[in-house]
């Protein structure tokens, strides 16, 4: 692929022979077209697409949590949503396809300078009720009261996210109700902090697994 400074009549777009004409951030490339071949896939292609296929699948949902989560200026122009992609494809499946599953214990959902929660715990205090706890500890360098706690919530046995954004580093507890559906399910969990300027965030602490009652 070649990048290209446009000429007297411009960049182009769309197939022109054998090569496609694009643009991408306001800079133009182009490449050439795929070459097709009747050769069948390996085992070791096969793995690999069905890797990407299922981190794609999972990650895909909370895009815009990732694009928030890897802001931190320290973190490079790619989007998050690609840099947690590549993690996840690096680190985060785990077994020997064709069984092949997301290990959680390895999703990185942000990164940053930031630093993050200390002691942090959670845990079903009541039927249906959540709460999460954590050491107050705060800074002038990377750590002040009013940072945002952000949890990330995957409900396993319904494959489904939630996203909780409503208490501070300051407040050491965060409670929420859990819908009556969601009993006897397994939940997922993460947990990060941003800055007030919105560009600044912590590592992601994984919480573990929780069945609930």
């Amino acid at each position: 692929m070649a990048r290209f400074l446009k000429g007297i009549v411009g960049a182009y777009s769309g197939k022109v022979g054998s090569v496609v004409g694009s643009s991408w951030r306001s800079v133009d490339y182009v490449k050439s077209l795929p070459k097709f071949t009747g050769k069948k896939a390996t085992n070791g292609q096969i793995a690999q697409r069905t890797k990407f296929a299922l981190a794609v699948a999972f990650l895909s949902p909370i895009k815009d949590l990732l694009n928030l989560g890897y802001s931190d200026k320290l973190q490079g122009k790619a989007t998050g949503y690609n840099k947690a992609l590549q993690a996840v494809l690096s680190n985060g499946i785990s077994g020997v396809y064709p069984s092949l599953e997301i290990d959680y214990s390895k999703v990185v959902i942000s990164k940053g300078a930031l630093s993050n929660l200390m002691g942090v715990a959670w845990a079903e205090i009541n039927a249906g009720e959540l709460e999460l706890s954590w050491s107050p500890e705060i800074n002038k360098f990377n750590a002040f009261a009013d940072d945002s706690v952000v949890l990330l919530m995957y409900n396993r046995t319904k494959n489904f996210f939630s996203i909780m954004e409503s208490g501070t580093r300051l407040d050491a507890t965060l409670s929420l109700p859990l819908p009556a559906s969601y009993s006897g399910d397994t939940l997922e969990g993460w947990i990060f902090t941003g800055h007030r300027d919105g560009v600044k965030t912590s590592l992601s602490y994984y919480l573990g697994q929780l069945v609930l009652a």
